[in-house]
C-alpha cells in the first residue's frame, strides 16, 4: 500500500533472505541510506567512502540540460583556462570531460610548452594534467550546481515563511504559549539558513578563482579543497530545505489551508529536523 517503502532492516521479511542479500545488499543499502543528499556529486563521494565501486561515472553526472543551465558558471573556469593555454576566448566548454579531451588533443609548440609549464607548477606530468583539470572542473561545477539550486528554491522558502507568518498573525494562535513561539522560531530558522547559505556562496567569489598563468600546486589545492570542505554541508542543508519546501507544496498546493492547519503542519512537519540543519550550518567549514 502507499509508496511501498519499507525499512532497510525489514527487507528480509519481504524477499528471500539469501546470503547475497544479508551480507552484501543490506550493508550496501545501509551505507547509502545514511547519506544526507543524493545529488550526483555527494552520491559519487559517498559511494566511494562506503567502498562501493562505481563502474560507470556516466550514471552519476548531470543531464545535458542541467549542464547547459550551469554554462555561465562553468565559463568562469574554462574561459581563463582556455585563454591561457590556447590563446583564444571564443571556445565554449560546458563539461569537465571536454576540458580533458581538448587538452589531450592540444598541439603546437607554444601550447604544449604552456601545458608543460602548468603541469610542472602543479607537480604532475603533461599526460596526467588533463585528468587533474577534469577532476577540478567537476569539483568547480558542483559549486555552481548548489548555487543554482539555492537560487531556484529561494523564492519558495520566502513564500513558506510568509505562509507561516500569516498564521502567526492570527491573535489566538500568536497568544498560544507553545504554538506562537514555535511558528515564530520556525520562520526565523528558515530565513537564517537561507541567509547563511547565501553568505557562503558570496564568500566563494574571488576565493574560488585561479590565475592559470600564475597557478601553483598550493593555490590550486587550496581552492579545490575549499570547495570540497563545503560540498557535503551545502548538499545536506540544501537537501533538507528542499524536502521541507516540497512537503509544504505537496500538502498545501497554492499555499492555502486554514491557519489552524498551517500551525499543526509547521509543528508536526516543518519544524522537525530544522535543529539538525542549523547545527550542520553552524559546524560547516569557514573561510578563514
Amino acid at each position: 500500500m502507499g509508496s511501498g517503502q519499507v525499512e532497510i532492516d525489514d527487507l528480509s521479511d519481504y524477499m528471500t533472505a539469501t546470503e547475497d542479500l544479508l551480507h552484501h545488499d543490506l550493508p550496501m543499502l545501509k551505507s547509502v541510506g545514511e547519506m544526507a543528499s543524493f545529488d550526483p556529486y555527494s552520491l559519487r563521494r559517498g559511494l566511494r567512502a562506503a567502498g562501493i565501486e562505481i563502474e560507470n561515472l556516466q550514471n552519476f553526472t548531470l543531464s545535458e540540460a542541467k549542464k547547459r543551465e550551469l554554462q555561465p558558471h562553468m565559463r568562469k573556469l574554462t574561459r581563463p583556462l582556455v585563454q591561457h593555454v590556447f590563446g583564444v576566448d571564443n571556445l565554449e566548454i560546458t563539461d569537465p570531460e571536454i576540458i580533458r579531451d581538448r587538452l589531450r588533443q592540444a598541439d603546437g609548440a607554444e601550447v604544449l610548452q604552456r601545458l608543460s609549464d602548468m603541469a610542472a607548477s602543479l607537480h604532475t606530468t603533461r599526460d596526467d594534467l588533463p585528468d587533474l583539470l577534469e577532476d577540478y572542473g567537476d569539483v568547480f561545477l558542483a559549486l555552481g550546481f548548489y548555487k543554482e539550486h539555492l537560487a531556484a528554491i529561494a523564492p519558495r522558502i520566502g513564500a513558506l515563511q510568509d505562509w507561516i507568518q500569516e498564521a502567526h498573525r492570527v491573535p489566538h494562535i500568536a497568544r498560544d504559549p507553545m504554538v506562537g513561539p514555535a511558528l515564530q522560531n520556525t520562520e526565523r530558522v528558515l530565513g537564517a539558513l537561507h541567509q547563511s547559505l547565501q553568505r557562503r556562496f558570496k564568500n566563494f567569489q574571488g576565493r574560488a578563482t585561479i590565475r592559470w598563468d600564475r597557478v601553483t600546486v598550493g593555490n590550486f589545492s587550496d581552492v579545490r579543497q575549499l570547495i570540497l570542505d563545503h560540498q557535503e554541508s551545502l548538499a545536506e542543508v540544501l537537501c533538507g530545505l528542499t524536502v521541507k519546501v516540497f512537503e509544504w507544496e505537496s500538502r498545501f498546493p497554492g499555499g492555502g489551508g486554514t491557519f489552524e492547519r498551517r500551525a499543526d503542519f509547521v509543528l508536526s512537519d516543518i519544524r522537525a529536523g530544522l535543529d539538525r540543519l542549523s547545527a550542520i550550518e553552524r559546524e560547516a567549514a569557514t573561510f578563514a
